[in-house]
């Protein structure tokens, strides 16, 4: 059950719902699936720093040992080794942090199937970039041409007209049911209908 749904649910108008979740995100209080989503960000976000220290100190010391073996082939040839590793890791943390950035954007917009999406503005002409917050640059933009390519692909809670429908009880509809059965059947009703 959605947080709009609980509040319908104790009486509150849709205006009403709409100033609570209005006020909710300007004061940057969110509601996530995951139970302690924030304690869980500050862990990995730890992580990721030491992570991202160990890098730059492992960089640091490269650059010490090539100066310091300036003359030694076979450590030289380890070193271009590692810093080509090192720069197809940097690459791919890249791409995971844009990969991640789309994907929590499309969520928040409600998306559907959410690879699709993403598959889809990834093969697109513009390259994603992450701005210095983490953020997609023109992230906005992205998501407006992706919501009039793709409307059904976005969950929308306009309160539509339900229609409901009639259907006949199943069994014997009586005579009037001339469908025919078999091919058989239907080559004969269209040959008898060509005679009359």
């Amino acid at each position: 059950m959605t947080l709009q749904e609980i509040l319908k649910a104790q009486g509150l108008s849709e205006e009403q719902i709409q100033t609570i979740t209005g006020e909710m995100g300007k004061n940057k209080v969110f509601i996530a699936r995951e139970e302690n989503l924030d304690i869980r960000y500050k862990e990995l976000q730890s992580k990721f720093d030491g992570k991202d220290k160990e890098n730059k100190e492992a960089t640091a010391l490269i650059e010490q040992l090539k100066k310091d073996n300036a003359t030694n082939e076979a450590m030289q040839t380890k070193i271009t080794e590692y810093q080509a590793n090192m720069t197809s890791l940097q690459t791919e943390l890249e791409q995971t942090k844009v990969d991640t950035a789309l994907k929590v954007a499309l969520l928040e917009a409600k998306a559907v199937d959410v690879d699709y999406l993403t598959y889809k503005i990834k093969s697109g002409n513009d390259k994603i970039i992450l701005d210095d917050n983490g953020k997609i640059k023109g992230l906005e933009a992205t998501l407006e041409d992706v919501k009039k390519q793709y409307p059904t692909q976005f969950k929308t809670e306009s309160p539509g007209k339900k229609v409901d429908e009639n259907t006949l009880p199943d069994g014997d509809h009586g005579d009037n049911n001339t469908n025919p059965k078999t091919l058989a059947e239907a080559l004969q009703q269209n040959y008898e209908s060509k005679q009359e």
